[in-house]
C-alpha cells in the first residue's frame, strides 16, 4: 500500500510546486540603488466584466501595475496609481468619480451601453487601452510610465503618456515643485534646449514656429520624469500644439541641471 501510495505523493509535490511557482512568477522586482519593491502586472479584459457578458461591451485592454504591499511606501503609491489611472477616463465627456481603475472601466461600459440603446444602428464603438511600466528607479525615486488610448467617437480618440515620480522612502506622488530646487531656473534652461531642439532663435516669439504656448510664453509641461541619467519633458497632443503634431519630446542629460534637482 505504502509503495503505490509513493508516486501519487510525488505527483502531487510537483503539480503543487508548478502551481506554485506559476503564481509566483508574476511578481517581479524593480532594483535599483534601494531595496526592490516587488511588483505584479494586473490585467482587465471585457471577461472580467458582468456588464460585458449580457450585452455590447467596449474594447478594452487594461495592464497597469500593482506594488505588493508588504510597506507602507507600497501602499500609497499603490492608492497614489489608482487616482492616475482612473483621471485617464476624464478625457471623456463627463469625468469620473469612480474611486478605482475598475470602476472606471463599470461607467465607461455603462456610457458605452447607454450610447448603444440610444442610438443601435452606430458603427461608431468605445475603445480604452492603457499600458504601465516602471521607467527608472534610484535609491530615491521611483518612475512609472504610463501610455493610454480612449475613444469615444468622432473623428479620432485621444492618446497621451503620462510619467508619475514617486519617493521610494514615503511612496509619495511628486509634484514638480517636489522635484526642483528652483523651478523658474530649470524653466529658463529647459526653454532655451526647447528653442534649441526646434529652431526658434532667442528673442523671437516662442509661437513662432505653430506651437501654441498660452499668452505666447513658455511653459513646462504636466509630464515631467526624472530618471537616473536624464530628465524628460513631454508635451502630450494639444498641451502645446495641434493633435497633428503629436507628442513633443525633451530629453535633457541630468548632469545639466543636477544644480536644480532635489532627486
Amino acid at each position: 500500500m505504502y509503495q503505490k501510495l509513493v508516486p501519487i505523493i510525488a505527483i502531487f509535490l510537483l503539480f503543487t510546486s508548478c502551481r506554485e511557482e506559476k503564481t509566483d512568477s508574476r511578481v517581479k522586482q524593480v532594483k535599483g540603488d534601494t531595496e526592490a519593491l516587488s511588483f505584479y502586472d494586473e490585467g482587465l479584459l471585457p471577461k472580467d466584466f458582468e456588464a460585458c457578458k449580457s450585452g455590447n461591451c467596449p474594447k478594452i485592454r487594461v495592464n497597469y501595475l500593482k506594488f505588493r504591499e508588504d510597506r507602507e511606501a507600497a501602499r500609497a503609491m499603490n492608492q497614489y496609481n489608482e487616482k492616475i489611472l482612473t483621471k485617464i477616463f476624464n478625457n471623456t465627456e463627463e469625468d469620473t468619480n469612480a474611486e478605482n481603475i475598475k470602476a472606471a472601466i463599470e461607467e465607461f461600459i455603462t456610457d458605452y451601453q447607454n450610447f448603444k440603446n440610444d442610438f443601435p444602428s452606430s458603427e461608431a464603438g468605445y475603445e480604452i487601452e492603457i499600458s504601465q511600466s516602471v521607467l527608472s528607479q534610484t535609491k530615491d525615486l521611483l518612475v512609472l510610465e504610463t501610455d493610454f488610448y480612449i475613444f469615444t467617437g468622432g473623428a479620432h480618440g485621444y492618446g497621451a503618456k503620462r510619467f508619475a515620480n514617486f519617493d521610494v522612502t514615503s511612496g509619495e506622488l511628486l509634484e514638480k515643485d517636489d522635484l526642483f530646487s528652483d523651478l523658474e531656473a530649470f524653466k529658463d534652461f529647459a526653454e532655451k534646449e526647447f528653442r534649441k531642439k526646434y529652431k526658434i532663435p532667442e528673442g523671437e516669439n516662442i509661437n513662432a514656429k505653430g506651437f501654441f504656448f498660452e499668452n505666447d510664453k513658455f511653459a513646462l509641461p504636466e509630464n515631467i520624469a526624472v530618471t537616473k541619467n536624464r530628465v524628460i519633458l513631454v508635451y502630450n497632443r494639444y498641451e502645446a500644439a495641434s493633435y497633428a503634431e503629436g507628442e513633443l519630446k525633451l530629453s535633457i542629460p541630468k548632469n545639466k541641471v543636477a544644480q536644480w534637482l532635489i532627486y
